[in-house]
């Protein structure tokens, strides 16, 4: 059975509404002649459409792999043989040892295995480019665990049980 889910919800509709809304004030601004205003505001949109396009990707999960796509183009493909890792790590890295403020929760997919160090350097670097990731939920999880039979990796994730 196949699952869809976009890899993070509230900031795909946070950057769509973003994008829309600095759109429709362009336009605005662009009736009433003012083009220098309009710059402003298509500069903001800009800046959103990036993160619009990140966050607004399709994860799919299937019995074949997992594909991160848009709907003109797929990103990124890994079969089931080629995942060397999944894991779900917290965003918020500088906390203590036993803090359960972790941050954003997200699911990520790698190709290689990683050491705690380069788990480290994913996050400080977080979004990574090559690497499928989504927002943790433990539906989301369960869906991926089903299918990869290796040990799900924790990072700075806090309390979540399996």
């Amino acid at each position: 059975m196949k699952k869809t889910y976009l890899v993070d919800t509230f900031k795909a509709v946070v950057s769509i509404a973003t994008v829309l809304f600095s759109l429709t004030i362009v336009i605005s601004l662009m009736i009433i002649h003012r083009l220098g205003s309009a710059a402003v505001f298509l500069l903001v949109g800009l800046l959103f459409l990036k993160p619009m396009l990140i966050y607004a990707a399709s994860v799919c999960v299937d019995q074949t792999g997992i594909r991160c796509f848009l709907p003109w183009k797929t990103l990124k493909t890994f079969t089931w043989d080629e995942i060397g890792e999944v894991g779900v790590a917290g965003t918020k890295l500088f906390t203590g040892k036993n803090s359960k403020n972790t941050g954003a929760l997200y699911i990520y997919i790698s190709k290689t295995a990683f050491t705690d160090e380069d788990r480290f350097d994913m996050m400080l670097h977080w979004p990574p480019k090559d690497l499928i990731y989504l927002t943790y939920s433990k539906q989301r999880l369960d869906e991926i665990q089903m299918r990869f039979s290796n040990k799900i990796q924790t990072y700075n994730a806090g309390d979540i049980h399996f």
